[in-house]
């Protein structure tokens, strides 16, 4: 009973455009909150301060920092030194795919809200025809510098299946991942840093 209640009120919440909306307002405004209020220093002093919640809080970082425009690259960097790289690439896929997670939800709901697939046949230049489900595409996606999160909310938009999303996304930030803390954290102790 408390289920069918609980599922009662999600399809109410997921078909009401206002409340919708007030969700993707509440998640940019907290977003631009943390941009502003966001200290590197404080993080690393509170990381190192409790060790055994290093992992659990850098998550929590990373996801935080996935919905501004802050790049995650330093405290991938930090974290590899600190931490070690095997265990800054889990913890930095972890935080990241979660955060992508969110945006490509947010991304569905704008795109159901805006009738988004009708808008983008109209782009130039013949953007509103690239196959955008292709795992190709999906994953040079994850390459641009700062459209990371732009391009999580066109796949949820498009309605990109959501397997195929899960395992390009999961396999770029590894790969992202895995090449900024191995390479940061080898120069970093090359130079004594």
């Amino acid at each position: 009973m408390i289920r069918d209640s609980f599922t009662h009120i999600l399809n109410t919440l997921r078909h009401n455009k206002a409340v919708q909306i007030g969700f993707i307002l509440l998640f940019l405004a907290a977003g631009v909150l943390i941009m502003v209020n966001f200290d590197l220093p404080d993080a690393k002093a509170f990381i190192r301060a409790h060790r055994g919640q290093a992992v659990l809080i850098s998550i929590v970082i990373y996801f935080l920092m996935g919905f501004t425009f802050i790049p995650a690259s330093p405290l991938t960097l930090f974290l590899a030194v600190f931490m070690g790289p095997w265990e800054t690439v889990l913890v930095a896929t972890i935080g990241n795919t979660l955060a992508a997670l969110l945006e490509y939800q947010i991304g569905s709901t704008v795109g159901d809200i805006f009738n988004f697939e009708a808008k983008m046949q109209n782009l130039p230049l013949g953007l509103g025809k690239l196959p955008i489900t292709s795992p190709y595409l999906l994953m040079a996606g994850r390459l641009l510098p700062l459209g990371k999160r732009g391009f999580s909310i066109v796949c949820g938009a498009y309605q990109v299946p959501y397997g195929k999303y899960l395992w390009t996304t999961v396999l770029m930030y590894i790969i992202n991942a895995a090449f900024i803390a191995f390479t940061g954290a080898g120069l970093l102790r090359l130079f004594q840093i």
